[in-house]
This record gives structure tokens, C-alpha cells and sequence, in this order.
């Protein structure tokens, strides 16, 4: 056992874990990282949460009504 404190031993065979960075989980309405774990689970933002729910407009051209 060494007393230097700037000596790290190996770990064990077989108990080395891997970090990795958690995947990046973006807001399903305006597309931010989200980072609070409500929100991740979710898939959407505090913001995005309390705004009222979009509605899609379509704008399509249209012929006018015979007899209009």
C-alpha cells in the first residue's frame, strides 16, 4: 500500500466502468438540450410545458365558390 497521495492504483479486473456523457435529450417543441431529469423524461421544457398547445395553420390556395 503506497502512501502517496497522487499514486492511483489500477482497478480490479473486471470492475473498470467506462464514463460517458449522458446523450444530449432536446425539447420536442423548440428543439434545447433540456438538463433538469423531469424534462429529460418528459422530452419537454419547463417553458414549452406551461405554454398553451400550438395549432398547425395550413395556407392553401382555394377557387372561389361558383355563386359567391
Amino acid at each position: 500500500m503506497s502512501t502517496d497521495p497522487t499514486h492511483t492504483e489500477p482497478p480490479l479486473p473486471g470492475t473498470a466502468v467506462e464514463r460517458r456523457p449522458a446523450p444530449v435529450v432536446r425539447c420536442r417543441r423548440c428543439h434545447r438540450p433540456l438538463h433538469a431529469p423531469e424534462s429529460r423524461w418528459e422530452k419537454l421544457g419547463r417553458h414549452c410545458a406551461d405554454a398553451p398547445e400550438r395549432t398547425r395553420v395550413y395556407v392553401i390556395d382555394q377557387d372561389e365558390l361558383p355563386g359567391v
